[in-house]
């Protein structure tokens, strides 16, 4: 049976094919498109730009695969302020209530001390007395927490189940391996082999937002994501979306082979992109989760060819049930003087361009404001800004070219000065650096209603939906939140003067908890189903 499920880079030109490798009457987990940005360019032109596109199923009804998660805390000194401990642990007590039996939960905490509170084992365990039994102490021993956590997968071995490492600090590494390129090597070592995703969670201002991205970087694409928890509110979020995409893995160990006909290839614009030879150029995805979408910009120099075909080979296990699985699509450009003039830049290309110059803005502009010079990271920021405000292109991804222009007036708000970059906008530029680059959701989810519905995010930006979260991490959010509110006491049914309806988050009691879920609770009395969850 033919597919037509409409593909970004689809189109009635002669250099696109697709050969799935999926039975008849199936539909695959993964498809791959490609097209080049220009199919026809001028003879003074040097380089052409080619891409592929790999955009997941939704699930269909499929059973998930099994998942084995570590959480790993700090318990430090400093987590006690604030009750930032104790909110940790109902939010990770809530994790636990999203597994099913046959998933693993394992618990690790640090101080100076490493301890794991409790092995891999069945989520229906009473794991939750050792998340509960938890206590602030002294420094914090960052390396030795995180490799107990992986040490726990490893001592515990299972080829088909989704294993991630899920680590949370609030501070700066001073016990252990404190400087981050050891740290990332020994990190590296530990998950070489692997298939164990690791994931980072930086709570408040103090922490250093650049080790923990790297941390979560050291698994690879498609492995990690690096959170920022600004507030109370952002935790329980942040720890949903992340759950969200563990339970919605469609594909694992992708890896897409490229290769030029002619020409060389320069540049393969994806992190982990691997050089084989001139014409030949390995790219490691990693995980893919639901809904979600790759893409890779391959950069050829034409060295006098008058066409350049690209083929892309693509390669992973289906994580429903464990089966290797391939496609092939190729695109190819012409140098041609006449059909140049006429030429039309493809909308998916010109958006993916867009998204990977804007992370590289985002790095740059870090760099220029970790040597103090903030006036020289807003240069870099409004010039990309307004190259965004340029872009005429049809909106392809679903809102990307707005996502990104408000990513950039978040950031800028947070070098406002000095202080604003180190109390938030590093972790902020971190945080949507690696997220553009990975095209992944790392953050506590916004919302997908109209946009004109909307609350105003923060000070002069408005808000905008994060196009990469997929379905799962929106209902794991939606669980969780269901999971706190059921945690606390139950209010009486509001009269006809306020609403017919019932309440699902109640007003605070007479005399509040002063912890630090409370202010969620105070947000709303509209049913849960009415409220802006993905803040």
């Amino acid at each position: 049976m033919e597919d037509r499920t409409p593909r970004p880079y689809a189109s009635s030109d002669e250099d696109f094919e697709m050969v799935p490798d999926a039975a008849s009457g199936t539909k695959d987990t993964l498809t791959l498109t490609a097209a080049a940005e220009l199919s026809h360019v001028a003879p003074a032109c040097a380089r052409a730009t080619v891409a592929c596109n790999i955009t997941a199923s939704a699930s269909e009804g499929k059973r998930r695969p099994d998942v084995d998660v570590v959480v790993v805390m700090d318990r430090s000194g400093s987590m006690e302020a604030e009750r930032k401990l104790e909110l940790c642990k109902e939010t990770t007590e809530l994790l636990i209530e999203q597994l099913r039996p046959s998933d693993r939960f394992g618990l690790v905490s640090f101080d100076h001390r490493v301890k794991t509170n409790t092995a891999l084992v069945s989520a229906t365990s009473d794991v939750s007395r050792a998340v509960k039994s938890l206590r602030p102490g002294g420094t914090t021993n960052l390396s030795g927490g995180l490799f107990a956590g992986l040490g726990l997968l490893s001592a515990a071995p299972a080829a088909e189940r989704i294993r991630a490492v899920l680590l949370l600090t609030d501070g700066l590494a001073n016990a252990g391996i404190t400087e981050e390129q050891p740290l990332i090597a020994a990190t590296k070592s530990l998950l070489e082999g692997t298939t164990t995703g690791l994931y980072t969670f930086g709570y408040g201002s103090d922490h250093n937002a650049s080790l923990l991205q790297s941390i979560a970087g050291a698994a690879g694409d498609g492995k990690g994501s690096y959170y920022f928890i600004e507030t109370a509110e952002k935790v329980v979020g942040a720890f949903a979306d992340c759950l969200g995409g563990l339970l919605s893995v469609a594909a694992q160990n992708v890896v897409v082979e490229v290769k030029a006909s002619a020409g060389r290839i320069a540049r393969v614009r994806r992190e982990g992109a691997t050089r084989v030879d001139d014409r030949t150029w390995t790219v490691p995805l990693g995980d893919v989760f639901e809904e979600e979408q790759r893409d890779v910009l391959v950069e050829v120099e034409l060295l006098g060819s008058e066409n350049v075909e690209v083929s892309f080979a693509l390669r992973y296990v289906d994580a429903a049930n464990g089966r290797v699985s391939h496609a092939t699509a190729t695109a190819s450009v012409a140098v041609d003087a006449a059909k140049a003039q006429t030429a039309t830049p493809d909308a998916h290309v010109t958006e993916q361009r867009a998204r990977l110059d804007t992370a590289d803005a985002l790095l740059s502009a870090r760099e220029c404001a970790d040597r103090r010079d903030i006036a020289g990271a807003r240069r870099v920021l409004e010039s990309q800004k307004a190259k965004i405000a340029a872009l005429k292109v049809a909106a392809v991804t679903g809102g990307l070219v707005e996502r990104l222009a408000h990513d950039l007036a978040v950031v800028l708000e947070g070098l406002a000065n000095e202080d604003a970059y180190r109390a938030r906008g590093r972790q902020w530029m971190t945080s949507k650096m690696m997220g553009h680059q990975m095209q992944r959701c790392m953050e506590d989810s916004d919302s997908d209603e109209e946009e004109s519905s909307m609350p105003r995010l923060m000070g002069s930006v408005g808000r905008a939906r994060n196009v990469y979260r997929n379905t799962s991490k929106k209902s794991s959010k939606v669980a969780m939140m269901r999971g706190m509110s059921a945690r606390r006491p139950s209010a009486p049914q509001p009269t006809s003067a306020t609403s017919s309806r019932p309440t699902s988050f109640p007003p605070p009691a007479p005399a509040p908890r002063q912890g630090l879920f409370s202010s969620l609770f105070r947000k709303s009395q509209a049913p849960l189903e009415d409220q802006d969850l993905e803040e």
